[in-house]
């Protein structure tokens, strides 16, 4: 007599679809289209959250401090976009966001979910034109060392602020129109959210490592 063996339904399933959603990241990122994720970071399942479309390379602002009612705007955007980040006030009276994002690609395929907090704080002379935003995105934990100790490799998506502390490069100098109708921290931790899908990515295998460092790559 056989024996019969009973396979759980949608094992497989769950995996292939999950490879089909890494694949379908992979391929808006190399043409640069319009990537959506949920309020956590999270590109793979948005769990009937709101979602929030990440654009590449729009991005407008007016310097907080000029107009209180900015601020106020930048507050309503974070709060609808990324609530899990909290305004806070460093020492040289810059403000910054500080929170968690979680792209859950990575917990995707290996099963073990992987946090980035990270703080974006604004520039003194914030809205400024330049390369990498003048909101600049810092991860904290897992710091950069730690980012590419675990992934074996250094993005070449990193720049280096006046003493020396590495943040993210999310987007080029080009991509700001400084304006009044968009807020920039949500758009600026939009483009964190991006990077950080790439960089789990190259690490699930599903996208090669040379389209996440080309220039323009992301």
């Amino acid at each position: 007599m056989e024996e019969t063996f009973n396979i759980p339904a949608g094992s497989f399933a769950g995996e292939d679809a999950a490879a089909k959603k890494r694949k379908e990241l992979r391929d808006l990122l190399r043409k640069g289209e319009t990537v959506k994720i949920a309020k956590s970071g999270n590109a793979m399942n948005q769990n009937g959250d709101a979602t929030i479309s990440v654009a590449k390379g729009k991005l407008a602002a007016q310097w907080y401090d000029a107009n209180p009612t900015l601020l106020t705007m930048e507050k309503i955007a974070m709060e609808r976009s990324f609530p899990q980040f909290s305004l806070d006030k460093l020492d040289d009276g810059r403000l910054c966001w500080i929170g968690v994002l979680e792209p859950g690609i990575y917990e995707s395929k290996f099963g073990e979910k992987r946090q980035y907090h990270v703080m974006a704080v604004y520039d003194n002379n914030h809205p400024n034109q330049q390369m990498g935003s003048s909101v600049r995105v810092y991860p904290l934990m897992p710091d950069v060392d730690e980012l590419i100790e675990m992934a074996g490799f250094r993005p070449f998506h990193l720049l280096q602020d006046t003493v020396g502390n590495m943040y993210l490069c999310t987007n080029e100098a080009g991509d700001q129109k400084v304006g009044v109708t968009t807020t920039t921290a949500a758009s600026v931790l939009g483009w964190a959210s991006k990077w950080l899908i790439g960089y789990e990515l190259v690490l699930t295998g599903d996208l090669p490592l040379a389209d996440f460092n080309r220039h323009g790559g992301i």
